[in-house]
């Protein structure tokens, strides 16, 4: 049979139905989002199959879109063993006590922002941030009184601040990549989108702070307790803290992702054989299947017992069958007809920015991915970008105030599957205090609506 391209109508179709299958599977009838995307990638094969692809090709190409996402689980899988490392080893309790007696409560929210802005900055890493000092900020939440859903918002908020701006992070060097621009020239166009955004945000967190944050007497007589059982359970000696700080140094040099997450996780296993009178035994099995602990107080035991390799698998499952989806989207030509249909209809420079801002966004939803999303609109907008005579950046700039910011919004979504289960918080419960990552490309278009900050080579 003669290969079809999808028609416009095919692609919208198969859109509409993806995205309403995965959303009231998950949100309606509590659906396991792996299952979803294995019916939702059915449906995209069998579509492929009547246009003409054979089922080896689809196969091949679900077989082609997990390859390129095998970086990321390795990632994944890493941050498995360093997050049930660092609570044996003492780090993320000598975190929580520390910020339990700095940290006021009413400024809870607002500080676990800040805290991981600077944290994702200087590691440039959203995932790291999220499973080191965003766990302990959550947790101090939860020890205050506070929704850990609204805590993990602003930690997911801050995380992507740096993972968006830090010349360490990966996607801050992908989209220039992919848009062949230099480096800091992209960051500096990002600066005039960014700090609006991240404003806007930190005052949104200020606000909601002042109205839940209501009783602080009481919160702070029962973190007193908190603080008790913590340092009778864990010998929280500043050495606990030298896991953390060869993970910070490492990012700073610039290592790879994988050797600076084993790196810290090798020291904080040595740190909780040593520090923590635990046998090395237990220590990696706590850095497999997770940490366990029972005390008296139900809010330590539900903190701590949690990290490892296997709190991830699900994770790991959730991104295999999203990639494999994307894989059929890609080689069954539906992009290409988007691609198509999409730019004859763009007219104007202005058009086109938002065009790539909404569309970043629909590709981490139908393709589940962060860099699939980033790469793939990057390749729909390139030539457009050209044609209308905009600097390289404007293209950069746009990928990453749509792709980048809103992929932990997705459940099914690499890093939204990712950030749910480090922090403990289903991605549907943080994401309406995800504010940042809510607002970043709202005000990319709402700027681009009113001609600001586009720049257009003099050629």
């Amino acid at each position: 049979m003669k290969k079809k391209l999808p028609s416009f109508f095919d692609c919208i179709a198969l859109l509409t139905i993806t995205i309403i299958l995965l959303f009231t599977g998950t949100v309606l009838f509590k659906i396991p989002i792996p299952l979803l995307l294995i019916i939702a990638a059915t449906i995209a094969g069998i579509k492929s199959y009547l246009l003409g692809h054979n089922w080896s090709e689809i196969e091949g190409s679900i077989v082609n879109g997990i390859k390129g996402t095998l970086p990321a689980v390795m990632i994944l899988l890493t941050v498995g063993i360093l997050s049930g490392s660092f609570i044996a080893s003492g780090t993320i309790p000598l975190l929580i006590d520390y910020g339990l007696k700095l940290i006021h409560p009413s400024w809870i929210l607002p500080a676990a922002y800040i805290v991981c802005c600077i944290s994702s900055l200087v590691m440039g890493s959203s995932w790291t941030t999220a499973a080191t000092i965003g766990v302990a900020l959550v947790g101090m939440a939860d020890a205050m009184h506070v929704s850990p859903a609204i805590c993990a918002g602003a930690v997911v908020s801050g995380a992507y601040f740096g993972d968006k701006l830090s010349p360490l992070s990966d996607t801050t060097n992908l989209a220039p990549g992919v848009s062949e621009t230099d480096l800091f020239s992209h960051i500096r166009a990002m600066i005039v989108t960014t700090i609006p955004a991240w404003a806007i945000a930190l005052a949104g967190f200020i606000v909601l702070n002042m109205y839940i944050v209501p009783d602080t007497n009481t919160r702070i007589e029962h973190i007193e307790s908190l603080l008790q059982t913590l340092e009778s359970s864990f010998n929280l000696h500043p050495v606990t803290i030298l896991p953390l700080a060869i993970v910070l140094i490492m990012a700073l040099m610039r290592f790879p992702a994988v050797v600076i997450l084993l790196s810290g996780s090798t020291i904080a296993i040595l740190v909780g054989w040593l520090a923590q009178s635990q046998s090395l035994l237990s220590v990696l099995q706590y850095a497999y299947s997770g940490y366990t602990i029972h005390t008296n107080n139900e809010i330590i035991n539900n903190l701590l017992n949690r990290g490892g390799i296997v709190s991830f698998l699900e994770t790991t499952l959730i991104i295999l069958c999203a990639t494999g989806l994307g894989g059929i989207w890609e080689s069954g030509g539906y992009i290409t007809s988007l691609h198509d249909n999409l730019l004859h209809k763009i007219k104007t420079s202005r058009m086109l920015i938002i065009s790539t801002v909404i569309t970043a966004v629909i590709s981490n939803i139908i393709m589940a991915e962060q860099y699939l999303s980033i790469v793939m609109t990057g390749r729909i907008y390139k030539d457009a970008y050209k044609r209308k005579k905009l600097k390289p950046f404007m293209l950069s700039r746009s990928l990453e105030d749509g792709g980048t910011v809103t992929s932990p919004l997705v459940p099914w979504n690499s890093c939204g599957a990712f950030m749910s289960s480090a922090l403990g918080v289903s991605t549907l419960h943080y994401l309406p205090y995800a504010f940042f990552n809510l607002v970043m490309p709202v005000v990319a278009i709402v700027l681009t609506t009113f001609g600001l900050f586009i720049y257009r080579n003099k050629d």
